[in-house]
């Protein structure tokens, strides 16, 4: 598993409703999230990042579930 995934999935335990899934297909990992009825996957790297490039991805995902309607504990 990548830093990157385990990250991610860190941050998504801490938005309460919101149902994740990886997908490894294609020729970049996805990670799905879905919120009610709406669902959108942010890409992701596989293998390790630096820091810089993870808190992108956090960003990423964050602005992406606010955009579904989703809201942070």
């Amino acid at each position: 598993m990548s830093n990157t995934l385990e990250l991610l999935e860190k941050e998504l335990a801490r938005w309460p409703g919101v149902e994740h899934r990886a997908e490894h297909k294609g020729r970049h990992p996805k990670l799905w999230v879905k919120y009610g009825e709406t669902e959108r996957f942010v890409p992701f790297s596989f293998t390790k990042v630096g820091r810089y490039g993870l808190m992108q991805k956090v960003t990423q995902l964050r602005r992406t579930l606010r955009e579904i309607g989703a809201e942070r504990e």
